[in-house]
């Protein structure tokens, strides 16, 4: 068996023993790669998939036994805590940003509950009540929605959508919010301008 083979078995095998529904394990492979299926992957993309599982909470085996040093314990509430932190502000940029008609909690909880409820009927009625793949599926489905509403904006205003020259895709979420930003930062600076001109002129 080569690497890469040995890499795809490895992520399988994380995938059963951390019992990740389809959504969440293919959410895990997008965010960390742009891609939906191993077998599309490199080695370099397969190991990093890898890597995040192990964050998860998946162990390695080696010949039967555990290797020590990549013994890890499953992510602690302050782990939790971070990442409902992270979905908490995405919801604000998506309602201040006009995304969204209501940036309020109750609003999160119902958007919170809908997506937690795709799992098999396990759904959670308060945002703050995720354990921690309730929680990365919220936040990993928030940023797909949002980079997707942000590309679009992109797109209408005439701005150039980051792209990834390997892929031809549109780049991954931290890049479409910084250009996005940009965006604003320009458009908040040309209004100033125009609003300034009349009173230049003036004088």
């Amino acid at each position: 068996m080569n690497n890469r083979s040995a890499l795809i078995k490895l992520i399988h095998v994380a995938k059963r023993e951390l019992a990740l529904d389809d959504d969440i394990y293919r959410l895990i492979l997008d965010a960390e790669t742009n891609k939906n299926s191993c077998s599309k992957m490199s080695i370099k993309e397969l190991e990093k998939v890898l890597l995040a599982l192990e964050n998860k909470g998946f162990k390695r085996q080696s010949n039967g036994r555990k290797t020590p040093f990549k013994k890890r314990l499953s992510p602690k509430s302050g782990k939790v805590k971070t990442e409902i932190d992270k979905i908490r502000a995405i919801w604000i940029s998506l309602y201040k940003q006009g995304f969204v008609r209501d940036g309020s909690e109750t609003a999160l909880d119902a958007y919170t509950r809908r997506v937690t409820n795709r799992r098999k009927g396990e759904g959670v009625d308060h945002v703050a009540w995720c354990d921690a793949n309730q929680a990365y599926l919220v936040l990993e489905s928030l940023k797909s929605w949002h980079r997707r509403v942000m590309i679009d904006a992109l797109k209408d205003k005439g701005w150039t959508v980051p792209m990834n020259e390997r892929t031809g895709k549109p780049m991954g979420y931290e890049s479409i919010a910084d250009a996005y930003t940009r965006m604003l930062v320009r458009q908040e600076e040309c209004r100033c301008h125009e609003q300034a001109s009349p009173k230049l002129i003036e004088s």
